[in-house]
């Protein structure tokens, strides 16, 4: 009847709103696993477990990805493991080696959603490997006949790597005899024929899965005397025989005496008991033949005759003096060597409990390159590449004619509240101009406020820096954005083409607009102005013995202790290197803020610049300016800093243009906007230094590069384009207008 239901229909509409019920409470899976797996090799490949947390966790699966710890490349495939109830799984990796791996983990449940990415390690021990111990029995040939036979045992954790040889000495190779070994077991048998064989040689026993280890002996290998002229049948003629009753059985000398009957060091006891065979003329020793100039109670491998530090805890590294880091205060400064972060403290300074000098410093003491001291450094352009040379500067370190050299030079004034530093824009360390060549000297002036203020007036343009909401003032998104403590300019964030210069170089995405590529340190030079991009540590970087710059990266920075000061913000604001204090008196990397939209959540990775880049509070530890307050070694009581972030605190994983999946980068690298007031207008030369016209680099001629291919075909053979090319912005016009011809697009 009208406005009755049937059963059928009451059954479909549960069943219906089941389902909503169902999708309405549906969430991601969560996969929780260990920070770090270690297993010690076993020969089998390691196992990874955890557990997901998801409405349904058997219907899930879990992914498994296996990273290279130093390449961050990929292991294998992708492993999948299907959770048991309630959501425990356990996963197979492809490694049984020892060494180590970074873990990807990731679940998806039965309507297709995932959940975050955890990393966790993956780590295989080696065993335990003591060097091969050697025994031997000769059993010398029979009456009448030359075959005699040696064997023992190669005592080893794993005797199927030993091997066993016997030597003969002064004889070729050639007769040099390889033992049958029982791998099993490590017994080893050899026949020698002691009328071909020197009786005198060396046996020789090599062991060792992981770790090589190998034991010589040099024998004496007796043969059968006449009966009556051997009377103890040790294989010395009893007229040769210094021992005349050697028990039967035993190896013996030359001087037909066993280790039972021999005492090398004669300090009273039998080589055969003595386990410190060298002990010194005239010195006691105990039961065991050892004296105290032999001994080493505390096992930290100085004898206590030399150990000024008589109780080291086990497993302390110690020095000559068997001392370690906590038992030493080297600098006298009342804080021992292990705690103490400033090791050379002059006497009488007052120290923190880091062992480090409470500072008495000035800003201006911050700066390089000052009284003439700047090192001389060399522009690699055109050196081993296909860059066009630099011929700017002088032939050699402080040489003439033209050349690749330069020398660092920074002078620094006070003067009305600020710092005045002039500088010739040369970096103290050895460059690579790139495409833009070519560098050169070039007068420039910076003005750095010597009590910085904080901005609180708000109302600022937010183009550059749309997370600050005009709270502060956004740093120029090209161009100069604070200095180098060597005097050279640190740039913003975009390129050209209006890009992240250093997404691009981390190729998170590929440019179609114009070729732009970084050197050393990730900086060049555009006409002759040298500048950085994204790391200026390297400013204050050491090289390690057989380094250059070339070797720089900012993972063989000093993660021990807090940064040096890399350069100033035009604020006032110091800029520190990246590891600064944690909170809890340690120090770890200091991480931006900053996320891209990524190429999977419909992003362009940076190819649209800045506007592609979210602040994600709390993601990293800075602002959205990329600083921070707290104290350093320069302002122990604290004050507001920036810092250089090579890395973003986000754990999202970007995958580059080649298809890996890579960190992601701290943009803004340096800063994105200023927290006190800063005068840009107070910056005479910007960066961008004086000097004449003409061509940059000199008579050096520009060359258009084959990164756009595309381009350089269409005008390879076009002669009437060179005369162009001597002005950058020239190189600029033509490749636009040429890709605007072959309908080349800008931006997505």
């Amino acid at each position: 009847m009208v406005g009755e239901t049937s059963p059928d229909n009451d059954s479909s509409n549960e069943e219906e709103i089941q389902q909503e019920l169902s999708e309405e409470i549906n969430s991601p899976p969560n996969v929780f696993v260990a920070d770090a797996f270690t297993h010690l090799w076993n020969g089998e490949n390691a196992t990874i477990e955890g557990f997901v947390l998801d409405e349904a966790p058997t219907l899930a699966t879990v992914s498994v990805t296996l990273l290279d710890s130093n390449s961050l490349q990929q292991i294998g495939g992708i492993y999948n493991s299907t959770p048991a109830s309630p959501g425990s799984w356990v996963a197979n990796t492809p490694v049984s080696q020892p060494g180590a791996w970074i873990i990807q983990i990731q679940a998806t449940d039965a309507e297709g959603l995932t959940s975050n990415v955890s990393l966790s390690q993956l780590i295989i021990l080696a065993p335990e490997e003591d060097d091969v111990v050697l025994s031997f029995l000769w059993i010398q040939p029979e009456e009448n006949l030359d075959i005699g036979t040696l064997q023992g045992y190669m005592i080893h954790a794993f005797p199927n790597t030993c091997n066993i040889e016997y030597h003969p000495l002064g004889q070729s190779p050639a007769r040099l005899i390889d033992g049958d070994e029982n791998l099993a077991t490590g017994e080893y048998s050899m026949h020698v024929n002691t009328s071909y064989h020197n009786t005198d040689g060396d046996l020789i026993a090599t062991c060792g899965l992981f770790s090589q280890s190998t034991t010589s002996i040099r024998l004496n290998l007796p043969v059968p005397p006449e009966p009556e002229t051997d009377l103890d049948g040790d294989g010395v003629l009893d007229e040769e025989d210094d021992c005349d009753s050697t028990p039967e059985g035993e190896p013996v000398y030359a001087t037909g005496c066993s280790d039972s009957e021999t005492d090398d060091d004669a300090d009273g006891v039998m080589n055969d008991k003595d386990i410190c065979p060298n002990t010194p003329n005239s010195e006691t020793v105990d039961n065991d033949g050892c004296s105290e100039s032999q001994k080493d109670t505390d096992l930290d491998g100085v004898n206590n005759v030399l150990d000024q530090c008589p109780n080291t805890q086990h497993g302390q590294s110690v020095d000559a003096d068997g001392c370690s880091d906590a038992q030493k205060d080297s600098d006298g400064d009342g804080i021992s060597d292990d705690l103490d972060q400033c090791p050379n403290t002059p006497l009488g300074d007052v120290v923190g409990a880091d062992g480090c000098t409470v500072p008495d410093w000035e800003p201006e003491d911050s700066w390089l390159c000052q009284n003439g001291q700047g090192p001389w450094v060399k522009d690699f352009n055109g050196d081993g590449n296909s860059y066009n040379s630099n011929t700017n500067g002088v032939n050699s370190a402080g040489g003439g004619g033209s050349g690749p050299w330069f020398q660092c030079e920074v002078s620094v004034t006070t003067t009305i509240g600020e710092m005045v530093v002039d500088a010739n824009g040369i970096p103290n360390h050895d460059f690579l101009s790139t495409m833009g060549c070519c560098t050169d000297e070039v007068d420039l002036e910076w003005h750095i406020p010597l009590s910085p203020v904080n901005d609180t007036s708000g109302g600022h343009d937010t183009s550059n820096c749309p997370a600050s909401a005009g709270r502060w003032e956004c740093a120029p998104d090209r161009g100069a954005v604070a200095v180098s403590v060597n005097g050279a300019p640190i740039y913003g964030v975009e390129e050209g083409p209006g890009g992240d210069a250093i997404a691009l170089n981390f190729k998170y995405f590929n440019e179609d607009r114009q070729p732009i590529f970084l050197g050393y340190c990730t900086s060049h030079s555009a006409g002759d102005n040298f500048h950085y991009h994204y790391d200026a540590q390297c400013s204050t970087w050491v090289p390690g013995v057989g380094e250059t710059i070339s070797d720089y990266d900012w993972t063989k920075l000093d993660n021990s202790k807090h940064s040096p000061i890399i350069g100033w913000a035009f604020d006032g604001y110091p800029i520190y290197g990246m590891y600064g204090n944690d909170g809890s008196g340690g120090i770890k990397a200091i991480t931006s803020s900053y996320e891209v939209e990524r190429t999977q959540e419909n992003g362009d990775q940076g190819y649209n610049g800045i506007d592609d880049w979210n602040y994600v509070a709390g993601v990293g530890d800075l602002d959205e300016c990329n600083g921070r307050w707290g104290p350093t070694p320069e302002y122990p009581e604290g004050t507001y800093h920036y810092v250089s972030t090579p890395l973003s605190g986000s754990t999202k994983l970007v995958t580059d243009t080649d298809g890996n999946q890579v960190p992601m980068i701290g943009m803004p690298y340096f800063l994105l906007c200023y927290h006190g007031v800063a005068d840009l207008d107070a910056q005479p030369s910007n960066g961008q230094g004086g000097g004449g016209g003409g061509p940059p680099g000199g008579n050096a001629a520009q060359t258009l590069y084959s990164h756009m291919p595309e381009l350089f075909d269409s005008i390879e053979n076009d002669k009437d384009l060179q005369g162009l090319l001597w002005d950058t912005t020239w190189v600029l016009l033509v490749v636009m207008g040429i890709a605007f011809i072959r309908g080349i697009r800008n931006k997505k």
